[in-house]
């Protein structure tokens, strides 16, 4: 038997949950489909593929104060920034979730980053499974699917009389206490997924193909506006910078990418990756080869959000079956 939460006992749900925590979901903001806080059930976009863009925000915003100093009668008060407040991630697509335990890797590795670790302490996802996947979707050629509970505490289906639920872990279960589940014999649906992007062995495949012309050519394309980097859900590259004013000094951090002109500098002035070719090959080798090599996964959860987003049309699905192919034939004449 499946638990199933009819659709007005999964409104009551939330607007009790709006009671006691923030409720942050899907919301319909003109032509885009963001993650905000909301106040009202009303407010929820429910018919969409996936957000414009990811709910990584809420645990590394784009802009965020890591602690304060203020110089106050011959004394210094140093002041970190604490997340107190509760927070419910509501209509999480399985791939963006799968986004957020990657930067795990990085960002709960030794030393933990504070506000990382308490986003996460903090806030609990409530996953809403793909009804229909959008065409530049290959979450399951990235080794996850459309109804992956991995990286969730619930995840709800849609069916028929209103949403599947599984309940995934001991924080998920305490949420859920108090809503009105129902048993039934229904069964939901597996959508599909392209499965068709050969990431098995990518890694080995980017190794030989580095030295390759390819990514030269490749951005000669590429107009390094970015949006590739700020859409995505694992790209966690950033810029910390201190500023003062009066006795007050606050050090911010704020979204970065690796593709920036100078990002890369050192002391002395000298860039080791100063060519645009070299920028971008350095964004799909974190992807595919440095981030598995530090932390296992792939750096790339199959989302599908810079395929739409990016105004020359580079498309990782296509760049992964090249490294592939090009990779192969350096094996190939070193055999």
């Amino acid at each position: 038997m499946t638990k199933v939460l009819g659709k007005k006992e999964l409104e009551s749900w939330l607007n009790s949950i709006m009671q006691e925590r923030i409720l942050v979901a899907p919301k319909r903001v003109d032509d885009l489909v963001l993650f905000t806080p909301v106040h009202s059930v009303d407010e929820i976009a429910f018919d969409f593929q996936n957000t414009t863009l990811s709910p990584k925000e809420l645990f590394f915003p784009r802009t965020e104060t890591l602690f304060t100093i203020v110089h106050k009668d011959g004394e210094i008060e140093f002041t970190p920034v604490t997340v107190d407040r509760e927070t419910v991630l509501f209509g999480i697509r399985p791939c963006d979730a799968r986004g957020i335990a990657i930067l795990d890797g990085p960002y709960l590795s030794d030393p933990p980053d504070s506000l990382w670790a308490q986003h996460r302490d903090k806030t609990t996802l409530i996953g809403l499974a793909c009804a229909k996947p959008a065409p530049q979707c290959f979450c399951t050629s990235m080794g996850s699917s459309p109804t992956d509970t991995s990286n969730v505490d619930i995840l709800l289906t849609e069916v028929d009389d209103g949403y599947a639920v599984e309940i995934v872990t001991e924080k998920g279960e305490k949420l859920l206490q108090g809503a009105e589940l129902k048993e039934s014999d229904v069964k939901p649906s597996v959508p599909q997924c392209d499965a068709s992007v050969p990431a098995e062995g990518i890694v080995d495949a980017v190794k030989r193909a580095f030295e390759d012309p390819y990514w030269s050519r490749l951005a000669d394309r590429c107009i390094h506006c970015n949006i590739c980097a700020y859409v995505c859900p694992t790209c966690y590259c950033f810029d910390i910078r201190d500023y003062k004013a009066g006795g007050k000094i606050e050090r911010i951090r704020t979204w970065e990418s690796c593709q920036s002109k100078g990002f890369s500098r050192i002391a002395g002035g000298y860039d080791p990756r100063a060519n645009k070719g070299s920028r971008l090959r350095q964004r799909f080798c974190h992807k595919l080869l440095y981030f598995p090599e530090q932390f296992g996964p792939l750096g790339c959860v199959g989302c599908g959000r810079c395929v739409t987003a990016c105004p020359v049309n580079i498309d990782i699905r296509e760049i992964i079956s090249d490294i592939q192919e090009r990779g192969a034939q350096v094996g190939q004449r070193s055999n």
